[in-house]
């Protein structure tokens, strides 16, 4: 049988992590989809600046370089490779910092581990036999403890004093004007992230631009490819193709959170959202993930025909693969220690990584969020009801979150104004086997965002290793999760962080019969697999290219 070839255009900008992106995660399951249909191949054109950061997802993600070829112009350009460097060395030198840091909180660690089992020995004295042992283990605890204390003494005194500050500062700046607030966020992250400034950000944009063009010429050498596929409409580039395309939108997010947008992206958000127009009122053939998108957006938004409009659901994203270790039988406990090792790991690079300690024991309960933090993801509604949680109805649970505070400085002011920097623990770029992890021992999943291309990934993703998840109420999750008792169980407000936190609430109390009726559900949607969902992308794009 010939082999079926097409090809996929990628554009995205320098520095961009296609690992921690959920369309970089989406192309991935695609391609593995593509596997089992043995005579299909994808020619991927992309920047010279992304062929690394794809193969680093592929390789993670495990994808077979059986199913694609990247195809890219040759040579990154100069002016980024001198950023490349720069930004290289700031890393570095952060580099001896974080060394201290770990070694501080290892010492702190074991300090208080010793002083936990030395206080335990000492009510366990019930003899002269027992007083005997428990002084000479004193004796050897001392021993320990005194260098321990040069350690752990100046971190304590380090941690008080910064979260003391932490939160002076940031009752000084709840009362500066809102100006010299924004202010002082823009120039915090401009020293964080250079990459997020706004001359960087026109330099890039201008070096995508050039490289557009040079993309464009690698596609004049490809005449086999029947037509292309483009899994977002943020670049009008492939506007330039002359053969048939077939472009993925996802959603217009920029458009129902203008002002959140703009907060953080300045001009780029509407450079951005130009682009998407671009994209869409100059292509005629689209895909969504959803009906909501395409009728609302497309055909009510853009005035596409609703005959040109394909809506391709998401296959589930499972994740208990990456937890099952060969030989294992199925051996759970073997799985939940494979667990704790991967979230040690993760809880490593952290800036809690007191929290390991926790994990040699039973772990501790936790509520668990995997996002980038964006406006549309309604962080803040989380951190209201979890603060509900803690302080008024006293729930020993902790918050575990996988985005980056620095990308929106008010949710790093909430934690530390309401002085919940040992209550929320952020997990910054987990591999797929972590995140799986920490799904797998998260006590809830939780979804609270106002707006997705598809049903959220954090269904399925929980749901594969057993975790149960509450979701925000929305409608691309009601049009794949119809079941009434689902709805019911699963779903609240997310504009009302008091119905967050009661459904939360309710689920922690009554979690075995919420699990077990969303493992029904679950069941149902892993009948359908990511090759049927390339199965109908090659439906259209052969329907579109004949």
């Amino acid at each position: 049988m010939s082999e079926i070839k097409y090809g996929i255009y990628l554009a995205y900008p320098p520095t961009v992590d296609l690992r921690a992106e959920g369309l970089g995660r989406h192309l991935a399951m695609f391609l593995k989809g593509a596997e089992k249909l043995g005579n299909l191949k994808f020619t991927i054109v992309c920047p010279s600046w992304s062929q690394k950061t794809l193969q680093e997802l592929f390789e993670s993600e495990q994808v077979s370089t059986d199913t694609f070829i990247i195809d890219s112009p040759k040579g990154k350009p100069y002016a980024l490779k001198i950023f490349e460097a720069l930004n290289g060395y700031r890393r570095k030198r952060n580099k001896f910092g974080e060394l201290i840091r770990r070694l501080m909180y290892g010492a702190l660690n074991l300090f208080q581990a010793s002083w936990d089992r030395f206080i335990l020995r000492a009510v366990s004295v019930h003899s002269l036999q027992s007083l005997l042992s428990f002084i000479l283990q004193g004796i050897g605890l001392v021993a320990i403890l005194l260098p321990l204390s040069l350690f752990v003494l100046p971190v304590l005194l380090i941690k008080n004093v910064k979260n003391v500050m932490t939160r002076v500062i940031g009752k000084l700046l709840s009362l500066q004007p809102h100006w010299l607030k924004n202010g002082i966020s823009h120039t915090s992250i401009s020293i964080s992230k250079p990459e997020k400034q706004g001359w960087i950000l026109k330099l890039f944009d201008q070096m995508q631009e050039v490289e557009a063009t040079r993309m464009q010429k690698v596609i004049e050498q490809l005449p086999s490819i029947k037509a292309w596929y483009c899994p977002t409409a943020f670049w009008p580039a492939i506007n330039n193709i002359e053969s048939p395309k077939l472009i993925c939108v996802p959603d217009v997010v920029l458009s129902s959170f203008p002002v959140g947008f703009s907060t953080i992206g300045g001009d780029w958000t509407m450079m951005s959202f130009k682009k998407i127009e671009k994209t869409i009122l100059n292509n005629k053939f689209f895909v969504t993930y959803s009906d909501t998108v395409k009728w609302n957006t497309l055909v009510d938004g853009y005035g596409i025909s609703p005959d040109n409009v394909t809506t391709i659901p998401h296959a589930p994203n499972a994740l208990n693969s990456w937890l099952e270790l060969s030989g294992a039988g199925g051996d759970g406990e073997i799985s939940r220690e494979y667990s704790l090792s991967l979230m040690r790991s993760a809880l490593q690079r952290s800036k809690n990584p007191i929290y390991g300690a926790a994990l040699k024991n039973d772990g501790f309960k936790y509520l668990f969020y995997a996002s980038q933090f964006r406006p549309s993801k309604n962080v803040l509604t989380l951190l209201r009801a979890y603060k509900h949680l803690l302080r008024s109805r006293h729930l020993g649970i902790k918050l575990v979150l996988t985005g980056n505070p620095s990308v929106m400085p008010e949710i790093g002011a909430y934690v530390s104004e309401n002085g919940l920097e040992r209550d929320i623990v952020f997990l910054e770029k987990l591999s797929v086997a972590e995140l799986a992890a920490v799904y797998s021992l998260a006590t809830l999943a939780v979804n609270p965002s106002l707006s997705e291309g598809g049903c959220p990934f954090t269904f399925t993703e929980a749901l594969s290793v057993q975790t149960p998840v509450v979701m925000a109420r929305i409608s691309v999750a009601e049009e794949i999760l119809t079941d009434e008792e689902l709805q019911r169980v699963t779903f609240f407000d997310p504009y009302d962080w008091n119905d967050c936190a009661n459904r939360i609430e309710w689920a922690l109390q009554n979690r075995d019969e919420l699990l077990t009726i969303q493992r029904r559900s679950y069941m149902k949607l892993s009948d359908r697999s990511w090759s049927d969902v390339v199965n109908e992308h090659l439906n259209v794009l052969m329907r579109i290219s004949s």
